[in-house]
């Protein structure tokens, strides 16, 4: 009886651990170097201003979010950012949610969380810091105002007591309007939902608009 109760335990520990500490929840494409060398036409678009969908966040706070959008976008050397003016697409980001901190079960108590994660906490340790954001993108022809392509961006990081030190991204944003998030979960959210937002954009705007 105690042999079979000592595998059950191992068998549900391996499933928290698989499941659990899966730290990036945002889709990746490997394939798609958002840095890489394109010499090719570029599409003219606009960034429109991030839309607070969510308490937890400031317009400082979102206009940074917007500066490192940008950045990255930049970086791919398909697009010309212009003016809403001048531009043949609209790219429209709501930020759905924002949350830099969320404490979870402590090892030996409940810690005031919930039922599972106190059970966690009893077998792995206290769960220090678990950061989460949830964008939404869309991509909108400026002319006939149609949506393009659109869709849920969401990334997770945990930090928990056994790793002290968080995914650092070294963009120059993160010594700057986001500095406060440097070093931190919510730094590698940042970073991982923006960077996937972009691959998005790469990946979605029809060939017809890179004309320029």
């Amino acid at each position: 009886m105690i042999k079979s109760i000592k595998i059950l335990n191992a068998v549900v520990l391996s499933f928290f651990l698989a499941g659990c500490f899966s730290t990036k929840a945002a889709s990746k494409n490997p394939a798609l170097d958002l840095s890489s060398h394109y010499t090719g036409p570029k599409a003219k678009i606009t960034v429109s201003d991030f839309e607070l969908k969510t308490s937890g966040i400031y317009t400082p706070v979102s206009l940074s979010l917007k500066e490192y959008f940008i950045t990255i976008l930049n970086e791919t050397r398909r697009f010309e950012i212009v003016s809403p003016q001048e531009a043949d697409l609209i790219i429209s980001v709501e930020v759905v949610e924002f949350i830099p901190e969320s404490s979870g079960g402590k090892s030996g108590s409940g810690g005031g969380g919930s039922s599972a994660r106190s059970f966690m906490g009893g077998l792995l340790g206290e769960v220090l810091n678990k950061a989460n954001m949830q964008l939404r993108l869309r991509l909108i022809d400026k002319l006939s105002s149609n949506i393009i392509s659109s869709r849920d961006i969401q990334s997770q990081a945990v930090e928990n007591s056994g790793k002290k030190e968080a995914y650092n991204p070294h963009d120059k944003i993160f010594k700057t309007g986001l500095s406060e998030y440097a070093g931190t979960p919510m730094g590698e959210v940042i970073h991982d939902c923006l960077q996937d937002a972009g691959r998005f954009t790469v990946q979605n705007i029809p060939q017809n608009y890179y004309k320029n």
